[in-house]
């Protein structure tokens, strides 16, 4: 794959039909994704890290595509799990229709900033989130980031 955003995402890791419509239901949903994952060390302290940083400040970053993140302990290596809802996910004003749960070691800060810019860029593109609002299977998911 040619980003680092890319090869973070596993077709495991994506869910393309969130149930949640409530913003705190679905990090929590999005999160559970990687709940068993080996590189996530403490499941519950990912998710209260992840809750607490989005009460800081909204993690919504435009476009209908939120980051919620957390910079922890919690994990071994950096975690991405992805969650789409056709419906939407309110994150005060704006719908998300994409959500993208991060867990970043505290030492790898700037493969976290590569990884979330490489992203944000992909999905600034109206092409891209349509796309990505259309594909059937994760694998096609990633297919569509990697294009």
């Amino acid at each position: 794959m040619s980003s680092i955003a890319a090869q973070l995402l596993q077709a495991g890791r994506i869910s393309l039909e969130i149930g949640a419509s409530e913003k705190k239901e679905a990090i929590l949903e999005v999160a559970g994704i990687v709940k068993r994952d080996a590189d996530v060390l403490d499941f519950d302290c990912l998710c209260n890290e992840l809750l607490a940083r989005e009460e800081m400040r909204s993690t919504c970053a435009g476009y209908g595509v939120a980051f919620p993140h957390a910079r922890t302990d919690a994990v071994r290596e950096i975690v991405v799990a992805a969650g789409r809802s056709v419906g939407g996910v309110r994150f005060g004003e704006e719908m998300v229709h994409f959500i993208f749960v991060i867990g970043t070691p505290r030492e790898k800060a700037n493969e976290y900033l590569v990884a979330v810019g490489t992203l944000a860029r992909l999905l600034r593109r109206e092409k891209t989130r349509g796309v990505l609002m259309r594909v059937e299977t994760p694998a096609e998911f990633i297919q569509a980031l990697d294009r």
